[in-house]
């Protein structure tokens, strides 16, 4: 942490304690690196209007999510905790395009077909919208990207190539559990899968997989948590590597499993037919004639964890939630509900740029506004999460309001801009939340003559360059204080 960010946050901010981040508190210490979801939410200041190389041009399609090369301060948090942290970023999804490892190289029979998902799923949040799914529209990116889709690649023996069936991952990136989705059903055969050491051909490991005591663990994802599978039951195979059977004797299921390598591992991972397993007693019982049975998989992905930017432009709080009013973009909808049917896990962390100029606009009473936020932050905690207690850490702040009404001496509304500014430090106070006053130290700065207010705005409501790299810069120094 650079040595003028302990003094800012001393002046601008409060509740930047542990006590503030109890879940990343017990994550950090308990070595936690899976698993983590940081949702990000704002207004069109949180997509990155007027950030540096912004250029779309309004109205625009896209109210609910910020372009891909956005460089706002969102978008600089994202890049800082993915490099930071050594994310693993990429899925392998079948279908052209998708990906860059061989996941095309099978041996022995595949095919590569379009089927719907088949719902409903037990893991929430692990899979792109439909073709015809509102969110596609809404959430775009964001609601597909690194999701398990409609692409369904199958595997099957080929009896003229030795009855063989498999094809590898090249790990990019360490990692210490692998997802896998896979459609079950009556067709279903075994699938092997195993992890082979990057220095195992030279014999020069110094991660012995096999030998980690009490790894690998099998868990199915049913939503949001993980649930043991047991071995007991024939579905599921430990030894040096795990045996999954996809048959399900009620017709197709989506199903999302997890093999927990209890430590973060690099190598190159097989997926093999491995038999028809469940399949071959179950028809053998019913007297049916034997087919083929074959394997089918939606992708496979590592370590699960995200950070998405979620910001909409022209919405208030309520609006975020759906509360009846129309936006400066769209009429009500509940995008909250929405958004969330693509979040796999409880948020661990919430990073909140309260749409404070959207509330003036609409002139949204004070006690409006403290409740909308109540209800948006227990409705992220509880995905997920129904038991209610608190899993999601919240850090709150303020961007730049009206130029003209800050600076410059216009006339303001009856609920100023102060009065929702102090709203929101006495609700992250009263509420143990994380806040900073980004705006205060603009004010201030503008106020002491250390800075011309013309340099902050793109327009009378956006921020510019200067203030998008400057609140990126300290959201990152804050993510590295708490978490």
């Amino acid at each position: 942490m650079s040595t003028d960010v302990l003094p800012f946050l001393a002046k601008y901010a409060i509740n930047l304690r542990a006590a503030q981040f109890p879940v990343l508190t017990a994550r950090r210490r308990g070595h936690e690196t899976t698993d983590l979801e940081i949702i990000m939410l704002g207004d069109s200041h949180g997509w990155g209007q007027g950030s540096l190389g912004y250029d779309v041009v309004l109205p625009t399609p896209f109210t609910h999510m910020a372009v891909p090369y956005s460089n706002g301060f969102f978008a600089r948090v994202r890049k800082h905790v993915v490099n930071k942290y050594d994310w693993y970023q990429d899925a392998v999804i079948p279908g052209p395009g998708n990906h860059e490892d061989p996941i095309m190289k099978v041996k022995g029979i595949s095919d590569m077909l379009d089927v719907e998902v088949t719902s409903p799923v037990s893991a929430v949040g692990f899979y792109s919208p439909s073709r015809l799914d509102q969110a596609r529209t809404n959430l775009g990116y964001l609601a597909g990207l690194n999701k398990f889709g409609s692409k369904l690649l199958t595997m099957a023996p080929d009896p003229a190539n030795g009855n063989e069936a498999k094809f590898y991952v090249d790990m990019k990136a360490y990692a210490s559990k692998l997802y896998i989705g896979v459609l079950s059903g009556t067709d279903g055969g075994m699938l092997e899968i195993s992890l082979r050491d990057e220095d195992e051909d030279r014999h020069q490991s110094d991660y012995p997989l096999s030998r980690m005591e009490g790894f690998p663990k099998v868990t199915r994802i049913d939503h949001g948590v993980h649930r043991s599978v047991s071995c007991e039951n024939g579905r599921i195979t430990l030894q040096k590597s795990v045996v999954l059977d996809t048959f399900s004797p009620d017709g197709d299921e989506e199903v999302v499993y997890c093999i927990d390598y209890g430590q973060k591992v690099k190598g190159r991972i097989y997926f093999s037919f491995a038999g028809a397993g469940l399949l071959a007693d179950s028809l053998i019982r019913v007297g049916e004639s034997p087919i083929s049975p074959i394997v089918s998989l939606r992708g496979i992905m590592f370590d699960g964890n995200n950070i998405r930017n979620f910001s909409m432009g022209g919405h208030t709080v309520g609006q975020w939630l759906g509360d009846g009013t129309e936006s400066f973009n769209d009429p009500s909808y509940p995008h909250m509900d929405e958004l969330l049917r693509f979040v796999p896990f409880t948020p661990s962390l919430a990073i909140i740029q309260a749409p404070i100029v959207n509330e003036y606009l609409r002139q949204t009473p004070i006690v409006t506004f403290t409740a909308n936020l109540t209800e948006l932050l227990s409705k992220m905690n509880l995905h997920h999460n129904h038991k209610g207690n608190r899993k999601m850490d919240v850090l709150l702040f303020t961007s730049l309001g009206d130029k003209a009404i800050i600076f410059e001496g216009a006339p303001s509304a009856p609920v100023s801009y102060e009065d929702y500014y102090e709203a929101l430090r006495q609700f992250a106070s009263l509420n143990d939340y994380g806040f900073v006053d980004f705006e205060k130290y603009f004010r201030d700065c503008v106020n002491a003559g250390l800075l011309d207010y013309e340099l902050l705005f793109d327009d009378n409501i956006h921020p510019g360059p200067y203030p998008n790299e400057f609140i990126g810069k300290f959201l990152a120094e804050i993510i590295d204080l708490i978490m």
